[in-house]
């Protein structure tokens, strides 16, 4: 019986990080939102984090979208506004790859929405590939108002029924001089 034992450079070779492409960082980021659907982060800094902790290939990944787009010569607030917006680009090519990676589209339809947008808006801002749909935004809507009853129903058998009512009357303190 004999042992063999790997050759000790092809261990190091298998411990070096590997250096993934522009396209497969976002393939992998695409993935990260997937999981990640429902939960929409947009502070920068935590969006980061968020994916970094998701997937630890994509150190780094922002940091470029960053230098690529962030011009030096912009002031430091104006620096800090402009990664919002790569983090609502993250959304976006992650929402290219696959329309299921993310719900900012249907956030952004139901802000335009509730701001009183027309149809026609909210379907043009769709076919630019910034919003959903008119008509999934308004199914959204008409399926939380139909499970909204369900659920304060089933709020109320968690709290065996009771219903905590505070009224706080300083009519007298706020209109006393």
């Amino acid at each position: 019986m004999r042992i063999v034992e790997a050759d000790r450079n092809e261990k190091l070779k298998s411990q070096e990080p590997k250096n993934y492409s522009f396209v497969e960082q976002v393939i992998i980021l695409t993935k990260v939102l997937y999981k990640q659907r429902g939960n929409i982060e947009l502070d920068p800094t935590r969006f980061q984090q968020m994916i970094i902790k998701a997937e630890p290939c994509l150190q780094g990944f922002f940091d470029k979208l960053m230098k690529a787009l962030i011009p030096d010569r912009r002031s430091m607030y104006n620096k800090i506004e402009a990664q919002k917006t790569i983090v609502t680009l993250c959304y976006i090519m992650a929402g290219l790859r696959n329309k299921f990676a993310n719900d900012l589209k249907l956030e952004i339809g139901l802000y335009l929405s509730s701001s009183g947008a027309t149809r026609t808006a909210i379907d043009t801002m769709n076919s630019i590939g910034l919003s959903a749909c008119y008509t999934t935004v308004n199914n959204f809507k008409r399926k939380l108002a139909n499970e909204h009853p369900l659920k304060i129903r089933d709020f109320f058998k968690e709290q065996h029924n009771y219903l905590y009512i505070y009224n706080l009357d300083d009519y007298h303190d706020i209109h006393e001089k």
